[in-house]
């Protein structure tokens, strides 16, 4: 299973992960209103799951699509939003 977040207002992806299962992440932190660890924008996000991600996007990326990793960058460039998750999978940057 991908899942990852991004913010609308600064179009990058914030949060980026493989696990199980699949659950609605962006709509816990628009909920939850979560700040954009970018811009601070608060609940303003979208995002993009799939519990078969690389066998749902591989045919359509003609080859670029190897793992659900790239699958998920694959499916940000679609999205237009730049690929800058947390390196640590930190929400708040560590100070």
């Amino acid at each position: 299973m991908a899942e990852m977040v991004w913010c609308n207002n600064c179009k990058k992806v914030v949060w980026a992960y493989v696990h199980q299962p699949k659950v609605d992440l962006r709509g816990i932190c628009n909920m939850f209103r979560l700040p954009c660890p970018n811009c601070g924008i608060e609940g303003n996000f979208n995002g993009w799951g799939s519990n078969d991600a690389y066998n749902q996007v591989k045919d359509l990326a003609k080859g670029d699509v190897y793992d659900d990793w790239s699958a998920m960058k694959y499916v940000a460039t679609c999205n237009e939003v730049e690929w800058n998750p947390s390196p640590d999978n930190r929400w708040f940057p560590k100070k």
